[in-house]
């Protein structure tokens, strides 16, 4: 018969077992006490060992646990370094972009043809850039016309406005940008205030 792996409570099971057939079969009446205590030792050593068996049980389940609950916060801190690990080069790319942006906004109105041809090009290469950065999840604030926000945006300057309500964006200095929802650049912004 092959021999198998036991618990140390099936193994004293099994002792407290053959005992008692022992003691059915062999044992005189006489002997009856001495083999009680011992059954009652066993009993008790039983009792123990299922204890034992239970704590253990139940670090096993608190490890395990931990374990699961350390599995996951590496998955989700390894999928924030994953979507963020571009920050970097994108914030070194940002200001090409707002050159594009002023050589887009310094064009004037009445320039001639090949100038204007010029900007057109310009303003392909500025959406091809941002296009390009807007798949690796850049967006930019929209910052014009809606209320200020410092979360989103950075004051540079306050103006008197009466047409537009208190602590609404009047102008942008210079565009702000996020990465999926984290702000990697406030836009700078002009308020307007009544009065």
């Amino acid at each position: 018969m092959k021999k198998t792996h036991m618990s140390k409570v099936d193994e004293l099971r099994e002792a407290l077992k053959a005992k008692k057939e022992v003691k059915a079969d062999a044992e005189p009446r006489s002997a009856a006490p001495e083999s009680s205590r011992e059954a009652e030792d066993l009993s008790a050593n039983i009792k123990a060992a299922e204890e034992e068996a239970k704590k253990h049980y139940d670090k096993l389940l608190r490890v395990m646990a931990e374990f699961e609950n350390f599995k996951k916060r590496v998955s989700r801190e390894q999928e924030e370094r994953t979507k963020f690990a571009n920050e970097n080069l994108i914030t070194e790319i940002l200001p090409a972009l707002d050159d594009l942006d002023r050589v887009i906004d310094h064009i004037p109105e009445d320039a001639s043809p090949d100038v204007k041809a010029i900007a057109d090009g310009v303003a392909l290469i500025r959406r091809t850039l941002f296009n390009a950065l807007a798949k690796f999840g850049l967006k930019e604030i929209e910052a014009l016309n809606k209320p200020f926000d410092p979360a989103l945006h950075e004051a540079v300057s306050v103006i008197a406005d009466n047409e537009k309500d208190d602590d609404t964006v009047a102008a942008i200095h210079r565009k702000g940008y996020k990465l999926d929802e984290r702000v990697i650049r406030a836009a700078q912004v002009i308020v307007a205030k009544k009065g």
